[in-house]
Parts: structure tokens; C-alpha cells; sequence
């Protein structure tokens, strides 16, 4: 009977902790919409050359 409890009261944790950060993530996304972020991937990438100017040593 006490695992019943114990598996009642942690899912009751669980279950208020994701109710919890729901709240949060909707209230830190004032300026943000749904379809502003499905068009962000769209945006244009900013390319970064990694090559170097500098010639290697050859062996």
C-alpha cells in the first residue's frame, strides 16, 4: 500500500513540475509566436570560412 502512495505522490510532483515549466516557457515567450519560429530555419546562415591565409609547412 505504501509504494501505491509513494508512486501517487511522485507522479503528483511530476505532474505539477511540467504544469510548472509549461507556465514559464509560455511567459518568457512574450515576443515570440509559433509562426515566427517555424520560419527561423529559413532565416539566411552567416558562412564562416575556417580556412586559414596561412600556407602549412610541408614535409
Amino acid at each position: 500500500m505504501n509504494v501505491i502512495l509513494l508512486t501517487g505522490f511522485v507522479g503528483l510532483i511530476l505532474v505539477s513540475m511540467a504544469i510548472a515549466f509549461f507556465f514559464y516557457t509560455r511567459s518568457c515567450s512574450e515576443d515570440s509566436s509559433s509562426e515566427r519560429e517555424s520560419l527561423l530555419p529559413l532565416e539566411d546562415e552567416k558562412v564562416v570560412d575556417h580556412r586559414s591565409t596561412r600556407r602549412q609547412p610541408q614535409r
